[in-house]
């Protein structure tokens, strides 16, 4: 055997041996992420036409924007930092050091889903979306939100990975709804408050984002659970 052929054998060891029998989404976490698929790609779809080409914020943009006038005189240095880490590099790093961590405490699957989920979220909102709807913002397409889309995607990945060590049902739920609401909420804050999107756009990138990770999730689950399936029928 040469030293390739070595090195492939123990790479394909490596990944059979991984706990893949262990899912992203156990019951009723699954029938969950169905129920909230559905409203949120509506969400998403209803607030892309009503916005389309348009170089302004809406009604309910503006109301939202000056509600948040206290909070823009008084957490001035705070939300740069936190947009910093929805930009592009930032979000590499960070999906890196989460797919480590996963394969690190025995969860191969989530690992897929930090690799597939936030990198998804990134291709709709950014490549195919914007363009699209043609909502723009300073001249930029705005909407949806990638920033938003990326923050939440991967807080999403990481509150499955800590919900997964919790045996309660309702621990599990809680913490795969708060977590990612005080995250997309806080991005979306610094967001608006430094005049880089409308509100509407950071609802949209977070809606993206719950649609494609929720998605990928599911679809994780029923193809290694139909190869494991497969490879216990071949075993017997």
């Amino acid at each position: 055997m040469t030293g390739a052929e070595r090195l492939r054998s123990e790479a394909r060891e490596a990944v059979t041996t991984l706990r893949w029998d262990r899912v992203v989404l156990p019951r009723p976490l699954n029938v969950i992420a169905v129920v909230v698929i559905v409203p949120a790609l509506v969400v998403l779809v209803v607030g892309a036409v009503l916005v389309a080409g348009h170089d302004y914020g809406s009604a309910l943009d503006e109301r939202i924007e000056e509600s948040l006038g206290a909070v823009r005189a008084g957490r001035a240095g705070f939300f740069p930092v936190v947009i910093a880490l929805g930009n592009v590099a930032s979000m590499v790093v960070l999906v890196v050091v989460v797919t480590a961590v996963c394969l690190a405490v025995g969860r191969p699957r989530i690992a897929l889903l930090a690799l597939f989920g936030p990198a998804l979220t990134g291709v709709l909102t950014s490549i195919v979306l914007k363009p699209v709807v043609g909502r723009t913002l300073d001249g930029a397409d705005s909407y949806p939100s990638g920033h938003t889309g990326a923050a939440t995607a991967l807080t999403l990945v990481v509150a499955l990975l800590l919900a997964s060590a919790v045996r309660a049902t309702a621990a599990r739920i809680v913490i795969v709804v708060v977590l990612p609401s005080v995250v997309a909420a806080t991005m979306a804050t610094a967001l608006v408050v430094q005049n880089v999107h409308y509100p509407t756009d950071t609802v949209g990138g977070a809606c993206t984002a719950l649609v494609a990770v929720l998605t990928v999730a599911l679809v994780i689950d029923r193809t290694a659970g139909q190869v494991l399936a497969r490879r216990a029928g071949n075993a017997a």
